[in-house]
């Protein structure tokens, strides 16, 4: 490598800093500093389930909505469609920084995995937004999350029950099993604020047999630019933020904005059976909630 190409790159690992300064930037502007401090203290609860969110969501396959989602719905009682909001909302700020963490600073992802699979991702959100959210009942849209991520753990066990190390070529078979995927995980992106990175990270890892902690980087990107689109669309054309929704977006974007990043990081240093069995213990929980509020 040239010593231009090395100036380049660690020149370029000061972005994703960059982004987060313009964030707390934005943070403070928008509100003011009494403001912005007095709303984060009335909305703890929600900062603080986005400590755990946006590290999950910057370092596996599972979006902040996996935190974000059964912790609004199932313990703080808010409505799965807020939930659902929120999640892409905040997702916006924290696995964007996460994806900037990735491209700019050196962690392995598959370029063309992204472009494919939000070529199915995108349209799946929209349409899912536009005329399919409505049509599902709130416990049928909690339950639809647990199965989801149920599925992800299923994906996880199949990966350590195999033994075998994943086989990464460059050898891409049925590559427009990409966008077809990544439109079904737009669509339930759609209803509860996650599914197009997990559906993608189980494809990669299952399917094309590619290298685990670089799908999970993959997945993250693809999630970031669809929660970017689809947020935009709530705000502008669905005009589905509420003043609730606001404060909770400002409670937590500087703490997602840090947390994101850093579990990007630790994806791309941590041992495979550490993130694994902290996903599966997360999983299990979440799954628990699910069935005790479906039999009782």
């Amino acid at each position: 490598m040239s010593l231009k190409n090395t100036q380049n790159l660690s020149q370029s690992k000061y972005i994703p800093i960059c982004f987060s300064i313009f964030v707390y930037g934005f943070w403070f502007y928008g509100q003011g500093l009494n403001e912005a401090l007095i709303n984060l203290s009335e909305q703890f609860h929600i900062a603080l389930t986005m400590v755990f969110g946006s590290f999950v969501a910057g370092g596996t396959a599972l979006g902040g909505g996996a935190i974000a989602f059964p912790v609004l719905t199932k313990v703080l009682l808010i409505e799965p469609a807020t939930a659902k909001v929120f999640s892409l909302a905040i997702q916006s700020f924290g696995m964007t920084a996460a994806a900037l963490t990735i491209i700019y600073g050196g962690i392995r992802y598959y370029k063309n995995v992204v472009l494919l699979a939000l070529l199915g991702a995108i349209p799946g959100i929209i349409i899912s937004l536009t005329w399919i959210v409505d049509l599902l009942p709130r416990l049928a849209v909690k339950s639809l999350f647990s199965l989801l991520i149920f599925c992800f753990a299923i994906t996880l066990l199949r990966l350590h029950w195999s033994n075998k190390s994943t086989i990464d070529t460059s050898y891409w078979p049925k590559t427009y099993l990409l966008p077809l995927v990544g439109f079904i995980g737009g669509i339930t992106s759609g209803l509860i604020g996650s599914g197009a990175d997990i559906a993608i990270f189980a494809l990669l890892v299952l399917f094309y047999k590619k290298d685990l902690k670089a799908s999970t980087a993959t997945s993250v990107v693809i999630m970031a630019v669809t929660s970017v689109i689809a947020s935009f669309y709530n705000l502008y054309y669905l005009e589905v933020f509420t003043p609730q929704i606001n404060q909770y977006v400002l409670a937590a974007i500087p703490v997602v904005v840090i947390g994101a990043p850093l579990g990007a990081y630790f994806c791309a240093k941590v041992k495979p059976g550490v993130l694994m069995a902290f996903l599966l213990m997360l999983i299990a929980l979440e799954v628990s909630f699910t069935l005790y509020e479906v039999l009782n």
